[in-house]
């Protein structure tokens, strides 16, 4: 009689050990990105405290739907990028990140070129194209999972900005959200220099081929119009308050769901060399865990502003969008084994024909403010979870 592991169960065993260690690494990596993301997003939240108290809420709310246009067009040029970096050989990924850094360069320029003749073109344009330009910058580390480092070249980015338009709101008389905004964008053109360095000597080629491209472009054109879609939506049916207070709610809801993308991202390099297999994929538990965790810390902000002066809309939106905070935090996760899985036209399908389901909502629920576009993202992440997690876990019919 044999007591113990027999030695066909070792290997098994084994591998248990090895995906647990792993997951404590990927675990300690996301724990210090999030250090650095958290402390990025701090000094994000003091600037939105900042741009309310020196400008007010209307000014807000048109740097909040400048930022929304920036966040429609950028994202979607940049997605081919980041879901090819990730899965593509090395010499392909050094001739898509050329590319890449003149993606953002042009954009930057246009939005130059506009500077005096709308706020919101000049403004979405140029973090469009510095935000593109950063990630060619920094896609090294996140093509290798070092979410850390990513994170802390963003929070370094961050940190300036905001440092620089802050001595202009308090040290002039009279000061301006032009004003402020031209020195919260200079740090982009730093990036643009350096990586422009990490670009040169090689021959820029595009993201894949046309048709590849497009399905990429279009699924992070309905993300974008997705999430950011209902700032525009709101701000035009109500007014630029509303949009501020749920302006407020989305970036506090999206700090948080960040941890998720953090997550995610360290996994890149064992889902590349395994072909998006879910064994070398991010674990369901902590998926689920953290997840919670981001729900959780969110409603509970939600119910501090509830007991405070803050007004009413906002608390209770902030509530209710606290499960869309666990919603999109596990969705980031998922979304990165779909990259490894090569299934870019269900994202497209996905994420395209939620569009017109959430700004409806959005639409339909406006009479109520903040807290409709709230109960409308809530609701559409809710299918798109749903979706991505049938498709991830669902055992194939025999």
């Amino acid at each position: 009689m044999t007591i113990g592991p027999s030695p066909e169960d070792e290997p098994v065993a084994e591998g248990t050990r090895a995906v647990a260690t792993a997951a404590k690494g990927n675990l300690l990596t996301t724990l210090v990105a999030m250090l650095w993301l958290y402390g990025g997003r701090g000094v994000g939240m003091l600037w939105t405290v900042v741009l309310l108290s020196q400008l007010g809420v209307s000014d807000y709310g048109l740097y909040g739907m400048a930022f929304a246009l920036s966040a429609v067009i950028g994202p979607p040029l940049d997605n081919p990028y980041v879901v090819r970096s990730m899965r593509e050989s090395e010499e392909r990924f050094v001739a898509e990140r050329a590319s890449r850094f003149l993606v953002g360069l042009t954009l930057v320029a246009a939005g130059t070129a506009l500077v005096g003749v709308s706020y919101i073109a000049w403004f979405g344009l140029t973090v469009a194209g510095g935000e593109i330009a950063y990630k060619s910058y920094s896609s090294r580390f996140a093509r290798d999972g070092k979410a850390d480092r990513v994170w802390r070249l963003d929070s370094i980015r961050q940190v300036v900005s905001v440092a620089l338009a802050c001595v202009y709101l308090f040290g002039v008389d009279h000061p301006t959200l032009l004003g402020a905004s031209a020195l919260y964008v200079a740090p982009y053109y730093v990036i643009l220099v350096l990586a422009a360095l990490e670009a040169r000597g090689h021959r820029p080629q595009l993201p894949g081929p046309p048709r590849l491209t497009l399905a990429l472009v279009g699924e992070m054109l309905g993300t974008a119009l997705y999430l950011q879609g209902d700032v525009l939506l709101l701000g035009f049916l109500t007014d630029s308050r509303t949009a501020g207070y749920y302006t407020l709610c989305w970036t506090v809801a999206a700090a948080l769901a960040a941890v998720g993308q953090s997550f995610g991202m360290t996994y890149h390099e064992p889902l590349r060399l395994s072909g998006g297999k879910l064994s070398s994929g991010p674990p369901l538990k902590l998926t689920l865990a953290i997840g919670g965790l981001s729900t959780a810390a969110v409603a509970i902000f939600g119910v501090v502003l509830l007991l405070t002066p803050a007004p009413t809309e906002l608390a209770v939106a902030m509530i209710i969008i606290s499960l869309f905070t666990g919603m999109r935090t596990m969705i980031s996760i998922l979304q990165v084994i779909l990259y490894a899985q090569r299934r870019d036209i269900l994202r497209l399908t996905a994420n395209m024909g939620l569009v017109p389901v959430k700004l409806g909502a959005v639409a339909a629920l406006a009479p109520i403010g903040a807290v409709g576009a709230s109960i409308a993202s809530v609701g559409a992440d809710a299918i798109l979870l749903a979706i991505y997690a049938t498709a991830i876990y669902r055992k194939p019919t025999t």
